[in-house]
């Protein structure tokens, strides 16, 4: 298996070397537990990022949005047993215009 090798300055090598002890893990697997959440979480960022791409691709392609106060007040009530409908989407023109 390949190695990388980690450059650290003695006040980070003896928090690394702090926090492995408390956890009962070597330094090494401390470090490539940190390693594995940090590409997890840098995967879990660019899903959201092509998601939101997606959504605003759907957007342009569409211009139909649900208002976000409906879609809310629909959330509370479904976690609530509620059983309120959706809210149905609508032109994005439609929900921005003055409301009487």
């Amino acid at each position: 298996m390949p190695t990388f090798s980690v450059k650290l300055d003695e006040q980070s090598r003896a928090k690394v070397q702090a926090a492995a002890s408390q956890r009962g893990v070597t330094p090494h697997a401390f470090m490539v537990q940190a390693i594995e959440l940090a590409v997890a979480r840098s995967e879990e960022e660019d899903a959201l990022v092509q998601r939101a791409l997606q959504a605003r691709q759907n957007l342009l392609q569409t211009g139909l949005v649900v208002d976000g106060r409906a879609m809310a007040e629909y959330l509370k009530d479904k976690v609530r047993g509620g059983t309120r409908k959706r809210p149905a989407a609508q032109g994005l023109e439609q929900l921005l215009a003055p409301r009487s």
